[in-house]
């Protein structure tokens, strides 16, 4: 279940990042007529930056966990090179 929500939220994130700035902009042009719309949409853009970069920095990460708990058998491609110590 909470794949099935973190993949929701996902692919809803630049949805709510479109409406946040549409919202800012129309509620800054009510405000302040034609120069309050540009306020809004950089006010806008500037919180669905803040908001909706932290939810894809976060399911950047979720799905990177999901990468790695998945791969049980490492290949040998990934595999940590073998380190020699020196002999004094």
């Amino acid at each position: 279940m909470n794949r099935i929500l973190a993949d929701a939220l996902s692919a809803l994130n630049i949805a709510i990042a479109i409406v946040v700035v549409l919202g800012f902009t129309y509620f800054g042009y009510r405000a302040l007529s034609g120069f309050g719309a540009s306020i809004g949409f950089v006010v806008g853009a500037l919180t669905a930056v803040l908001i909706c970069g932290y939810v894809a920095y976060l399911s950047l990460i979720e799905s990177h966990l999901r990468k790695l708990a998945g791969s049980e058998n490492p290949s040998p491609e990934n595999a940590p090179a073998i380190r020699r110590e020196p002999n004094f």
